[in-house]
């Protein structure tokens, strides 16, 4: 546990929080590192990262050594928390194709929103053969 001077300030806490918050997330947390497979294919993992912290405190005394001192006890606290959530992976074929596969829980409209999607690509690839 850290022990604070008497210079400790509300400020000093949210800088000291905010800190430890930037040595655990980077651009990587978020943007994974890329798998290559054997046939050619590129995946990137993609996560979620939800960040929160809070911060309080303040200076405490009472009435008769607050008439006659400048400077009063303080008392604070900081706490933080992180959660890192898969969303999903992009997929990168040889042949320059990019693919967004989803991963979080999907509603029933995103899903038949996708499978219609989907059959549409299907049906312009056939037109394309055919012509």
């Amino acid at each position: 546990m850290r022990k604070f001077e008497e210079t400790t300030t509300i400020n000093d806490l949210i800088s000291g929080a905010m800190d430890k918050i930037k040595t655990l997330v980077d651009s990587s947390t978020i943007v994974g590192e890329s798998i290559k497979t054997d046939d050619g294919v590129t995946i990137i993992p993609i996560s979620k990262v939800t960040v929160g912290f809070v911060v309080g405190g303040g200076e405490y005394a009472d009435l008769s050594s607050r008439r006659v001192a400048n400077h009063f006890p303080m008392s604070g606290g900081s706490s933080g928390g992180m959660s890192v959530s898969p969303v999903g992976f992009l997929v990168l074929q040889p042949s320059g194709e990019v693919e967004f596969v989803n991963v979080e829980n999907k509603t029933l409209y995103q899903t038949i929103l996708n499978m219609f999607n989907s059959l549409m690509s299907k049906i312009e690839e056939k037109e394309d053969e055919q012509n």
